[in-house]
């Protein structure tokens, strides 16, 4: 089973980014430790934006979490700081709901 682990990341504050991607690759790691497979976009993508200058907003990578998410068996919504009001975080519950894609939510 795979698991796709939905977050907040987006903001105009670089520290609260960088902090977003810190709390989602910790839970990443730690559900990983407990024996699943967790794909985290936030972690990938936070990782892939060190070496390639690029957007880091939804618009961009909208597609990529999507076709990763279409592949996946559920996704887990980290109910972290700003993750009600993700568009991003909405935007996969949504794709997952209509895909029948199972939910769970995290603290």
């Amino acid at each position: 089973m795979i698991i796709y682990l939905a977050s907040p990341y987006s903001n105009p504050d670089e520290k609260i980014r960088e902090e977003n991607y810190r709390i989602v690759s910790q839970k990443a790691a730690e559900l990983v430790a407990e024996g699943n497979v967790v794909i985290s976009p936030i972690t990938y993508g936070h990782t892939l934006l060190s070496f390639k200058d690029m957007p880091g907003d939804w618009e961009f990578w909208k597609n990529f979490c999507i076709e990763i998410l279409d592949k996946c068996d559920e996704l887990y919504v980290y109910q972290m700081p700003g993750w009600e009001e993700s568009k991003g975080v909405k935007e996969e519950i949504e794709f997952a709901k209509n895909k029948k894609i199972k939910i769970t939510y995290i603290n």
